[in-house]
């Protein structure tokens, strides 16, 4: 499938569960839809960031759309986050159509803009090469908790970044040799190999950290020192004066 093509239809379908919301009446329902919205964004951004945004660079250099671009991701995430802390909330309305506006802006530029000079710029073949690879990278993130893309790429975002970087996947170990029945038991005191889910429940804490920390800026704390022991935006109370 050629990316651009791709990507309208993502877009498409986003516009599709933004209706389904708005038409939707039980708070239990528009959660669910919220979720959804929030799923494909976040695994559109991926494929974005990740693929198409850094080919298009490549060939065609950090221009303005393409930059204001990497800083409308930042928002739609920020927007996505308030969202999603308001999920069963009355608020949930409100934030979802301020998201659903940024959203619609992004869609409408890259569609009418953006992605025509990308095509020209790109040939049909290369496109092509682009969608199996962006497809096969949204089926992934999509069956993922969004929750934790989303803290890692906004505690980026809100240390400076515009450009974000994935969260590093743990290096596939080879699988362990069956031990000689003659082997000797571990002695007393020797540790054993971590098991190998303990990263990820290691990355869950951290975007749980991150969550924490986001939570504490929209709430006023003191965020000066973002990378403090404690997470990348643990936040640092400053001490009552007096």
């Amino acid at each position: 499938m050629n990316a651009i093509d791709l990507l309208r239809k993502q877009h498409d379908k986003v516009a599709d569960l933004f209706d389904r919301f708005e038409k939707a009446s039980k708070p239990a329902e528009k959660s669910e839809i919220f979720e959804e919205i929030a799923a494909n964004l976040v695994a559109h951004d991926a494929i974005e960031r990740e693929i198409f945004y850094p080919a298009c660079e490549k060939k065609m250099g950090l221009t303005d759309l393409l930059g204001e671009a990497l800083v409308e991701h930042g928002v739609v995430e920020f927007m996505l986050y308030r969202a999603d802390e308001n999920l069963g909330k009355e608020a949930l309305d409100h934030h979802v159509t301020v998201l659903q506006e940024i959203v619609d802006h992004h869609v409408e530029e890259e569609e009418k803009e953006f992605f025509p000079r990308v095509e020209k710029a790109f040939s049909k073949a290369l496109l092509e090469e682009l969608g199996p690879k962006m497809w096969a990278r949204f089926q992934e993130a999509i069956a993922a908790d969004f929750r934790g893309p989303l803290a890692e790429n906004l505690s980026q975002v809100l240390a400076g970044a515009m450009k974000t970087k994935p969260a590093k996947k743990p290096a596939r170990k080879a699988p362990a040799k069956r031990m000689d029945a003659k082997a000797k038991t571990p002695k007393r005191g020797v540790r054993s190999r971590r098991h190998p889910r303990m990263h990820e429940v290691r990355r869950q804490r951290r975007a749980q950290r991150d969550f924490d920390g986001i939570r504490a800026l929209a709430a006023g704390a003191d965020l000066r020192c973002p990378r403090r022991k404690g997470g990348p935006l643990a936040p640092q109370v400053e001490p009552a004066r007096g």
